[in-house]
């Protein structure tokens, strides 16, 4: 499995590392929507530091986990997603990821996670801060 997922507070880390295949990708988003913190979640990293997209990773295929975000948004509405990046490859997928008009929630791309966290805490949903859902 060339991802890990890590909980924290309010949002999710997801590392991939590795030749990432379409399954895995659609594992990992899978796992992270299935979880029961996922419906509490503020904001999703998707760290691509050390991953390049496998042969069978497509754009037509990302477009489809894109879709089915879009259909699914209302388990996560207040999200805010970076994506951590510098492989040409995988930047390519992300790019056409992040072009589509389907995002259900803001997105950008950054150099470092560093980075990410810092656009991410500057980019409160009104939502968010008004009625946060109860979780523990």
């Amino acid at each position: 499995m060339p991802y890990r997922l890590r909980w924290e507070g309010h949002g999710v880390y997801r590392r991939f590392f590795g030749k990432v295949s379409s399954i895995e990708f659609r594992e990992a988003y899978q796992q992270m929507k299935d979880d029961l913190r996922y419906e509490c979640t503020r904001y999703i990293i998707s760290d691509y530091l050390e991953a390049e997209p496998g042969p069978d990773l497509t754009d037509t295929f990302v477009g489809r986990v894109e879709q089915l975000a879009r259909l699914e948004y209302h388990y996560g509405p207040d999200i805010v997603h970076a994506t951590v990046g510098s492989g040409e490859p995988m930047l390519a997928h992300v790019g056409y990821f992040e072009s589509l008009p389907l995002a259900p929630y803001p997105e950008a791309t950054f150099e470092s996670v560093q980075d990410a966290r810092r656009w991410i805490a500057s980019n409160p949903r009104p939502a968010w801060r008004l009625a946060a859902p109860l979780c523990t």
